[in-house]
């Protein structure tokens, strides 16, 4: 242990002066550094006596017997206050400026409607209560948990906390249970839709061929625009991007033409490139109305401006771009955000896809094949021969296979007798 008491001494104009107050060097045996202390008195045994209770609560501190200084005033502080320290470092370290109000907002209202007056009172059994109480979205109720786990781990980052009482507290299941689904545009809706936009048409025809959001759309500037290159691009810079990364995006052949005719003839690089033109809800739900486009479809998914940006992605699947290059253009970190998400499976033409498969069997392997499937039981009836020994009738296996879809895909006007192997087989695949 190394403890030393003393009033530290510095050169003032060529002199060494003495302090008039005592410090403590103190380092405690397992510690690695030597911390100096101001104890802030002139007197030696007052001095003394304050040097022992550090030297005693710091032994506490190091054994795990008391929380550490920083923990404990944290611990008499409010939670409101910590909220506030917790902002200002949000600021401090450049987040978007809509990204910390809603955590504020929401942060806030934890706070009161939960009752944590203080770090001890956050529990998991009066999140899980408050939680339970809601009837907010799945979604939503994540975020909320989302902010209140960034307070308590930034809290346990700072020394405040020894813990995240919220660790163990689970996400709300939302597969199924989402308030808002969206679904992307069919072709003919983008096509009405861009008709009728009016001034609202080139932040809807940029949306919809490069997938940026309205927010960044809003505070697009010229300069984020490389319209003269061999490759034009769009710059999506880190300040004004969701996930506060910049990226540069393609710019479709289309879309530059429009740009270039779009862009105004003294512009600077610092104006905004859709000053007064990014359409809110209601106007835009009343270009939806105009273009004579369903807000809500039979199966209650939903429509608007970010639907573009969906049905960027689902064009993007349809024109068979690789899955990697879809996350890169749509700036997705996970595969299944672009792939379950963003693309929408009913625009997709199934049928057109299998029926590129290609299909390179001869007949004589046709008919192995078709003999083995009969042997195994797996197709609707045997294969039908002739009398004598002749060539088979129709006993390939794209004979077979109409068989089975035209057993499966029977109409209402339209019977067919099953055979036992039939009912045996249908048994065998439900069962």
């Amino acid at each position: 242990m190394i403890k030393t008491i003393y009033k530290p001494k510095r050169m003032r104009g060529g002199k060494r002066v003495v302090s008039r107050l005592y410090s403590l060097r103190l380092r405690l045996d397992g510690e690695s550094e030597i911390t100096t202390i101001p104890l802030g008195v002139s007197d030696r045994q007052v001095a003394d006596e304050k040097a022992r209770k550090i030297v005693q609560e710091r032994e506490k501190e190091l054994h795990g017997l008391i929380p550490s200084r920083i923990q404990r005033d944290a611990a008499q502080a409010s939670l409101d206050a910590h909220v506030k320290d917790f902002v200002c470092d949000l600021k401090a370290k450049g987040r978007n400026g809509q990204y910390i109000s809603e955590m504020e907002n929401k942060l806030t209202l934890l706070v009161s409607e939960c009752g944590w007056v203080h770090a001890k009172d956050v529990t998991s059994d009066s999140f899980t209560r408050w939680r339970s109480s809601r009837e907010n979205s799945p979604k939503t109720l994540n975020e909320y948990l989302a902010s209140a786990k960034g307070l308590l781990n930034w809290m346990v980052a700072q020394g405040r906390l020894p813990s995240n009482p919220l660790a163990a507290v689970q996400k709300v299941e939302t597969r199924g249970r989402e308030v808002r689904l969206r679904r992307a545009y069919t072709e003919d809706e983008v096509e009405n839709l861009l008709k009728v936009s009016g001034k609202y048409r080139m932040p809807c025809t940029m949306a919809v061929l490069t997938g940026i959001r309205h927010g960044e759309l809003r505070r697009l500037r010229w300069g984020d625009l490389n319209l003269n290159a061999e490759k034009p691009s769009v710059l999506v810079r880190a300040s004004v991007s969701k996930n506060h990364r910049q990226a540069c995006l393609p710019l479709h052949p289309a879309l530059l033409k429009e740009l270039l005719e779009f862009r105004p003839a003294d512009v600077a690089g610092g104006d905004l490139v859709f000053p007064g033109m990014m359409p809110h809800s209601v106007a835009f739900n009343a270009l939806l109305k105009k273009a004579e486009i369903t807000k809500v479809d039979s199966q209650g998914r939903v429509v608007d401006f970010h639907s573009l940006r969906h049905t960027f992605c689902t064009n993007l699947h349809r024109a068979g771009v690789p899955q990697r290059e879809a996350m890169e253009l749509m700036r997705h970190n996970d595969p299944r955000l672009t792939a379950n998400t963003y693309a929408d499976a009913s625009l997709f033409s199934l049928r057109g896809a299998v029926e590129k498969l290609g299909w390179n069997g001869s007949k004589d392997d046709a008919q192995i094949d078709a003999q083995k499937l009969g042997a195994r039981g797996l197709l609707p009836s045997p294969p039908v021969t002739t009398a004598g020994g002749a060539k088979p009738l129709e006993s390939s296996i794209d004979t077979a296979l109409k068989s089975l879809f035209g057993t499966l895909c029977l109409g209402e006007s339209e019977e067919r007798e099953w055979c036992p192997r039939q009912d045996l087989n249908l048994y065998d695949v439900t069962h």
